[in-house]
């Protein structure tokens, strides 16, 4: 990666400040054209992904290495490599985007997240210790909490990504008040766990609103022109699939309960089971069943989801007079993650068969030396190993292959309306980025 594409003082070429490098680049480019450097209405530059598994592997090897030496501190490091990675090998035109974060800003931005998350978790441990009785009021108040929290992070940390992200030579920002954001954020996930999932479309096309109006590359500003009722339509077979059949077996059996059947099963959940009949049994296995059928349906309409959502997302972004199209498809998604997975299990099997066995035959020659200590290593490096390799696969059949089908579905329409852009640069905090990972929303990208 050119540090020159990093900086936003170097001279001033067709698109703001740039490197002077670049500048030369494309000014030998344009004298060797026929065609005017701005041509209204251009057309669709297609973006390209050039990122290989084996340079993905090997960030991957060394960063699980350095992880288990550091004792998971690497982690921030290992997340700016791999940014890095994904970044660098992605183009809409002739030049690459570049990420130019640092792991020590991760590093300390978590440090504050910590003295946000840690009071919350404290004080839920001592309330379920000498309030055992305001348990279930505790666990709904640090999930609520945590929810609120992961909004704020989720505007924050990409704010934080945005500050990092250059681009012919100009450093994207994002503005706006992560606070307010979040409290939107926080009204429209009620309404979509009231409604079961319906308001998805109407929560996401405001909050994508919000988030692109404040998305900027220098002077040109973002928006976003989604249609909920578009990825209603999409969506919807998916939702009748993964929520409506179990609903409505649900209520079948809700229907079908006998009389006394609810104060029973209540009886039952504060320790009374002495009154449940056999038909109370069936009511039980019916709603477990319908739930694990629930989930089932789920997992395999999730690269549908995926698909769909994306694809409605791409199409929905402008920046200044340029636009994003989309050929991501259904298909196309299915294929990634069945073979991602398949692929997953097959390698993996393989791979924990032969990393068991050198690890037993190891600590069995370990015994007679160092006893049952050295062998407790083993098992641990052992666990550790078959995790990492699950985790390395996951990336390389799944991530990677996700990130590439979908940048190269993309296609920038009218690139040339960002050609006169000026820097106008914000700096960012890394605690949002932090606080995501905190609480468990964190995102690699």
């Amino acid at each position: 990666m050119q540090e020159a594409c990093l900086t936003d003082i170097t001279p001033s070429g067709p698109w703001g400040p740039r490197a002077a490098a670049s500048l030369r680049e494309a000014e030998a480019a344009v004298a060797r054209m026929s065609v005017p450097r701005v041509v209204p209405g251009m057309g669709a530059t297609p973006a390209r992904f050039t990122g290989l598994a084996g340079e993905l592997t090997g960030i991957l090897l060394r960063g699980f290495v350095l992880q288990l030496v550091t004792l998971g501190i690497y982690r921030f490091w290992l997340t700016t490599e791999i940014r890095r990675f994904y970044w660098g090998h992605t183009s809409a035109g002739p030049e690459t985007v570049a990420y130019t974060g640092t792991g020590m800003e991760l590093f300390k931005g978590f440090l504050f997240a910590l003295a946000i998350i840690v009071p919350i978790k404290l004080m839920a441990i001592l309330i379920a210790t000498y309030l055992p009785a305001a348990d279930v009021i505790t666990s709904v108040g640090v999930f609520v909490a945590f929810l609120f929290l992961g909004q704020y992070a989720a505007y924050a940390g990409r704010r934080y990504r945005l500050a990092r992200t250059s681009w012919r030579g100009l450093r994207l920002r994002m503005t706006g008040s992560a606070l307010a954001y979040a409290l939107k954020a926080f009204g429209w996930s009620a309404l979509v766990i009231m409604t079961l999932g319906l308001a998805y479309p109407w929560a996401a096309a405001a909050l994508e609103r919000i988030k692109m109006r404040e998305t900027w590359f220098g002077d040109a500003q973002g928006s976003f022109s989604g249609d909920p009722l578009v990825l209603f339509r999409r969506g919807f077979a998916l939702w009748l699939l993964g929520f409506g059949v179990p609903l409505a077996i649900l209520i079948s059996a809700a229907l079908a309960m006998p009389v006394g059947t609810i104060g029973r099963l209540t009886a039952a959940l504060f320790g009374n089971s002495t009154l449940l009949r056999l038909e109370d049994a069936g009511i039980l296995w019916a709603g477990a069943g319908a739930i694990m059928l629930g989930l089932v349906l789920v997992l395999l309409a999730y690269p549908a989801f995926v698909a769909i959502l994306a694809r409605w997302r791409f199409e929905g972004m402008g920046l200044g007079g340029s636009r994003l199209s989309s050929s991501f498809t259904i298909g196309r998604a299915y294929r990634i993650y069945l073979l991602g997975y398949l692929g997953i299990f097959i390698l993996g099997m393989i791979g924990s068969a032969i990393w068991s066995g050198v690890l037993i035959g190891a600590a069995a020659g370990f015994a007679a030396v160092g006893g049952p200590v050295l062998s407790g290593i083993l098992a641990v490096l052992g666990y550790l190993g078959i995790i990492a390799g699950f985790w390395i696969l996951k990336n390389i059949l799944i991530d990677l292959r996700l990130w590439r089908a979908q940048a190269e579905s993309l296609a920038v329409l009218n690139l040339a309306a960002l050609d006169h852009v000026v820097a106008n640069n914000v700096d960012a905090s890394a605690m949002g980025d932090s606080l995501g990972d905190a609480v468990a929303i964190g995102s690699a990208f």
